[in-house]
């Protein structure tokens, strides 16, 4: 997840998978094309399995493809967290005093040697399970990161002032 504004009494953070979209859209398309030329030019071979690869490709797409918005607010005392996909948004509030810190969740590669492992933030509260702020995990460090800025912004007093980092 990335910085989207810090205040003393507001943190946003936003996970985005614009690529990710992209990328699987693209690969549906591509699929939808080669089985269009195959239909019209009368090769029928390997029509079912173009077919089960595009609907395979558009259940992942709806699957992983979500906007994930996070927002921390002393003021009204609240953490809320948005899900926001192709069939539709959820969102889950609690109260902010109960947030004791961000953790580092990491997943095995499972015996896969070339991937590193996977990292997701989750959030410890005084009471009830830990809520991860993200349902899948991702390789990169953009985990660790929303970890460190959710702790700094949670164990900052209020009146001072963050500074946001340079957009790249």
């Amino acid at each position: 997840m990335k910085l989207v504004s810090s205040s003393p009494d507001r943190l946003v953070l936003r996970k985005r998978p614009v690529l990710m979209g992209i990328g699987i859209a693209a690969a549906m398309l591509l699929f939808a094309a080669i089985w269009l030329a195959k239909f019209f030019s009368n090769d029928h071979s390997d029509l079912t399995v173009l077919a089960l690869l595009f609907g395979l490709f558009g259940v992942v797409f709806i699957v992983f493809v979500r906007q994930e918005v996070a927002v921390f607010d002393r003021p009204s005392n609240s953490l809320t967290l948005r899900s926001i996909g192709v069939l539709g948004a959820r969102e889950q509030s609690r109260p902010l005093a109960e947030v004791t810190k961000a953790v580092l969740e990491t997943s095995a590669n499972d015996g896969d040697s070339r991937a590193g492992p996977s990292h997701r933030a989750v959030l410890s509260f005084t009471s009830g399970p830990p809520l991860p702020l993200s349902a899948i995990f991702r390789s990169g460090s953009e985990a660790k990161t929303a970890v460190q800025q959710i702790n700094t912004w949670l164990n900052q007093k209020t009146g001072q002032t963050q500074k946001r980092p340079k957009k790249r």
